[in-house]
C-alpha cells in the first residue's frame, strides 16, 4: 500500500528560513512531570526539528495518543520551498493496537468456534454461560478497532488548526498534489513520539 501525501505547500523562502520561523513558533514536544499539557513550554503548537523534516501536533490538556500528528519536511524547489506533509498518529498506539488484534483474533477465534460449537450440539446459551463465547471476542476486536477511531474523532478539528499554523507561519501557499504518492519516511516517527 502506497503512503499518500496530504499536504502539499510552495513558499518563495529557503528552507533553513522556513524550518527557523517553525522552530521559533512550536515548542519542542518534549515531557515534564510539571505542566498541565505533560510539556514544557507554553506555545499552542508543539514539534519537533531535525534535518530537513518535522513533526507538528497541537498541545492538549489531556490525553489522546489517536490524535493527529504532522509529519512534513521541507525541500528547495526552483527559488523557493516545497513543503510536503502528511498525517499519522504516534508510532506506538499504532503498534499496540496492531498487537492487540492480533491476540483477540488469535484468542478469539477457538473461544467462539468452540461456543459455535456447543450451540450446534444443543446447550443452552443461558444456562451453560455460552454467551460470553460470543460476546467477549467480538468485543476484543470491535476495541481494538473503535478506541483508536474514538480517539481520532475526538481530535478531528486538530487537522485543519496545525495545517492552518503549519502555512501561516512558513507564508506558504497551497499547490496543486502533483504526485500524491509519498516517496519518503520520516525519522520523526519514533516509538514514543
Amino acid at each position: 500500500m502506497t503512503k499518500q501525501l496530504d499536504i502539499v505547500l510552495h513558499t518563495d523562502h529557503s528552507p533553513e528560513s522556513c524550518l527557523s520561523k517553525l522552530s521559533g513558533q512550536i515548542d519542542v514536544d518534549r515531557w515534564t512531570l510539571f505542566s498541565l499539557s505533560g510539556y514544557s513550554g507554553n506555545k499552542p503548537m508543539l514539534g519537533r526539528i531535525i534535518g530537513n523534516e518535522f513533526r507538528l501536533h497541537k498541545r492538549r490538556y489531556w490525553r489522546n495518543s489517536f490524535a493527529p500528528v504532522l509529519f512534513g519536511r521541507v525541500a528547495l524547489d526552483g527559488v523557493g520551498t516545497l513543503i510536503e506533509a502528511y498525517w499519522s498518529t504516534w508510532r506506538w498506539p499504532r503498534l499496540y493496537f496492531q498487537l492487540w488484534l492480533g491476540l483477540a483474533t488469535v484468542i478469539g477465534i477457538p473461544i467462539l468456534a468452540g461456543a459455535l460449537r456447543d450451540v450446534i450440539h444443543g446447550k443452552s446459551l443461558r444456562q451453560d454461560n455460552l454467551w460470553l463465547g460470543f460476546v467477549v471476542p467480538i468485543a476484543l476486536v470491535l476495541t481494538g478497532v473503535l478506541i483508536p477511531r474514538i480517539g481520532a474523532a475526538l481530535s478531528f478539528h486538530e487537522r485543519k488548526n496545525v495545517a492552518k499554523f503549519l502555512e501561516r507561519t512558513v507564508m506558504a501557499g497551497q499547490t496543486p498534489l502533483r504526485n500524491q504518492e509519498r516517496t519518503w519516511k520520516t525519522s520523526l516517527d519514533g516509538r514514543w513520539g
